[in-house]
């Protein structure tokens, strides 16, 4: 008499010990490069573009002082200096978005360099 064949899986010697049914998923294929990956020289170049804005940003929060100097009270307010410190941390982040190329940084970069003039503006 013979005993039938074994359907359990754990028990079955013909069964396979791997799961990995799709090739792309098997654990000792190589991955290849990360094509998920922000492309390097496009942040940098962004980068480079936002130390451009953050220029002309504080040509802009320059005059916007100036003007406040000459038609306000002539004193310089919290938020004028607040613009300018947003403008210097800016240009913080763009120069360390230009060496480690990363979004956060780059769009740090422009956030802050957009918001020295509205600061200034507020003042």
């Amino acid at each position: 008499m013979t005993t039938p064949p074994s359907t359990d899986p754990d028990t079955d010697p013909d069964t396979p010990t791997h799961t990995h049914t799709d090739p792309d998923t098997h654990p000792d294929r190589d991955p290849g490069p990360d094509t998920t990956a922000p492309y390097t020289l496009g942040l940098r170049l962004a980068a480079a573009c936002g130390l451009l804005f953050l220029l002309a940003c504080l040509v802009f929060t320059g005059m916007i002082t100036l003007r406040d100097a000459i038609e306000g009270d002539g004193s310089r307010g919290v938020f004028i200096a607040a613009g300018f410190w947003s403008l210097a941390l800016g240009a913080v982040a763009g120069v360390a978005a230009l060496a480690v190329p990363r979004r956060a940084l780059v769009t740090a970069q422009y956030c802050l360099g957009a918001a020295g003039p509205l600061l200034a503006l507020i003042d």
